[in-house]
């Protein structure tokens, strides 16, 4: 028969327990303490899923953002979840939820709480470095993303349609002469034209679709899951919808605009599909503007091998 010395038990047992407890506390502060070193919104919720692992499991996380920020999912969707509502003080910080495969049991619902309670203070971090960072990739004048922002983006886009082998075409517009407003109208005038066009444009986007202002005063249209012949289509859909986007004291502009189109070759980088798309456009420039040029991926040298011309008209 086995002899256990009472007192010698308990003296383990809450030894046992210190340290427990011990390392706990300190893997919270260092919990706490990488939540706090993530400025970008995406690392830091892929780094609260990451860490939160040690304190409860769960497959997946999907933020929605609210006003502030952007939607985002990390891991997997699941059956079970536990929602919670955001707030730091009166402000909404959106809404965070986790999922997995089996429900979460009374004391993994108060764990989860509080580990999504350790999130508000450096969520709050992350949407103004969000904020800071968005507005210095927004053309002023238009109110869509600007060069830098199209820098970061099309080879992430790219990337994507490789991975996920879907289609990929950019197309590259411009409102014919939109600068004269400016010139007869002033600069005021001008930017609203700018911003007016930027809008008609978007409307007729899907929310896939990212537009940008280029620094060469073009829009810049990723249009993602998309073929050359899905890209003509909506690029005659815009063209008409630039006819009369702007207008002034009471007048109404008739526009034109030209664009050049291409889809996404093997072997292409962003460079070498942003050029191109700007070969495609000077053609349509040289074919006396109001009109859309498409040079397939096969055509890197700027040469036309689609069998219809790939021109509207």
């Amino acid at each position: 028969m086995a002899i256990v010395n009472a007192e010698q038990s308990v003296v383990t047992s809450l030894s046992s327990v210190k340290e427990q407890r011990l390392d706990l506390q300190l893997r919270q502060l260092e919990f706490h303490a990488l939540l706090h070193r993530k400025l970008n919104l995406e690392l830091l919720l892929e780094s609260f899923m990451s860490e939160a692992q040690a304190f409860v499991r769960f497959d997946g996380l999907q933020y929605l953002a609210g006003e502030r920020g952007r939607d985002l999912l990390v891991g997997d969707v699941r059956q079970h979840r536990q929602q919670f509502e955001l707030k730091l003080g009166d402000r909404s910080l959106g809404d965070i939820t986790l999922m997995r495969s089996a429900a979460f049991s009374s004391r993994e619902q108060r764990d989860a709480e509080r580990l999504v309670e350790s999130l508000i203070y450096p969520l709050e971090n992350a949407l103004e470095h969000h904020s800071a960072l968005l507005a210095s990739m927004t053309d002023k004048a238009s109110g869509v993303h600007n060069q830098l922002a199209l820098e970061q983006q099309l080879p992430r886009e790219i990337r994507l349609a490789r991975r996920a082998e879907q289609p990929l075409a950019v197309m590259l517009l411009t409102v014919d002469y939109l600068e004269s407003i400016s010139e007869h109208h002033g600069n005021a005038v001008g930017e609203q034209a700018w911003q007016s066009v930027a809008e008609a444009l978007s409307e007729r986007l899907r929310q896939s679709d990212i537009i940008f202002r280029t620094e060469f005063d073009e829009f810049l249209i990723i249009l993602n899951h998309t073929d050359l012949d899905g890209a003509l289509a909506l690029s005659e859909r815009l063209r008409s919808q630039v006819d009369r986007a702007v207008s002034y004291d009471n007048v109404q502009f008739v526009l034109t605009a030209s664009a050049g189109i291409t889809d996404l070759d093997e072997a292409d980088d962003a460079e070498a599909l942003t050029t191109r798309a700007r070969n495609a456009l000077a053609q349509a420039r040289q074919a006396g503007r109001n009109q859309i040029k498409a040079l397939p991926a096969n055509a890197p040298d700027g040469s036309d091998d689609s069998p219809d011309g790939g021109s509207v008209a």
